[in-house]
């Protein structure tokens, strides 16, 4: 992988990169014939879990003092302080089947109602399996019939109880961004808000977005920005997004990318699930009301 590959792929910037390497001697590439850095997949891995132990506030330096295994031993403490003591979820992602998890996860939905599951469910949920995978707990296999599983329903969700009345909101990710549950979630809540949700499964460059918008008559747009999104390159995506699109059409960004840009009238940054109740009823619904008192 080469060194603008990895940047894109891990979220941290070229540059940064760099100075790691002269710094603190990591990650230190091999050199293909033409002189340019080449990355193993160990390193990519490696580079993962740097990426994670920044989110919690470690700092670089703190970082690469440690070695590989003390890297991923501090990552499940830290894992472990926010992950919740439910003994029943800790069965479902280890242990259920396929057919099982989807059993329960309707049932906690039919209880507790979408708010509520989202909340006591849902997040928890992903943080067991962060957890899992960080302490090398959890398959890749195990997790994957976990989260397709929780993927289906929150799909079947948008799909089954959309409401009737616009406006519309267009979520969907951009080249490059392979997580995905953030703004799923996001579009479920939004829509419980009483929005309704165009959900696009796939990724596109933002230049193709515009004619989208155009063709489906939407009056927002939700992107997400995980922690694996280069910083500087989802300021970059947006300010030309932003560029492009109508000025009457909203666009909403999440995820910790995103976290030190700053709202603007027609950029709002969601980087909190409690937040969309008020952005929908402020930005979209309120709006409704008074385009239809004209």
């Amino acid at each position: 992988m080469t060194i603008q590959q990895l940047s894109q792929e891990i979220g941290i910037g070229i540059d940064t990169l760099r100075i790691w390497e002269r710094r603190y001697g990591f990650p230190v590439p091999c050199r293909n014939a033409r002189g340019h850095r080449i990355y193993s997949s160990q390193q990519v891995e490696e580079l993962r879990l740097v990426k994670k132990l920044q989110t919690f506030g470690q700092r670089p330096g703190k970082i690469f003092s440690l070695s590989p295994q003390e890297r991923r031993n501090l990552l499940g403490r830290l894992n472990s302080c926010i992950l919740p003591n439910e003994e029943r979820l800790q069965v479902l992602v280890e242990k259920m089947s396929p057919r099982q998890i989807a059993v329960e996860l309707a049932e906690q939905l039919n209880k507790l109602g979408l708010n509520d599951f989202i909340k006591q469910i849902v997040i928890p949920l992903l943080q067991f399996l962060d957890h899992g995978w960080t302490t090398g707990k959890l398959s890749i296999a195990r997790g994957h019939v976990v989260s397709d599983q929780l993927e289906a329903m929150l799909r079947h969700v948008l799909a089954t109880s959309n409401p009737e009345r616009c406006p519309q909101i267009l979520f969907l990710t951009l080249s490059g961004e392979r997580h995905k549950f953030g703004l799923l979630l996001a579009a479920t809540l939004f829509q419980q808000a009483g929005l309704h949700v165009i959900w696009l499964r796939g990724e596109l460059p933002w230049s193709e977005i515009p004619e989208l918008v155009d063709d489906l008559g939407v009056t927002g747009v939700a992107l997400s920005f995980s922690s694996y999104y280069a910083p500087r390159q989802a300021k970059q995506d947006l300010r030309s997004l932003r560029q492009h699109l109508d000025s009457k059409i909203k666009v909403i960004a999440g995820g910790q990318a995103v976290r030190q840009i700053r709202s603007q009238p027609n950029l709002l940054i969601c980087t909190d699930l409690e937040q969309i109740s008020e952005l929908a009823q402020k930005h979209f619904k309120q709006r409704l009301s008074q385009e239809g008192m004209r």
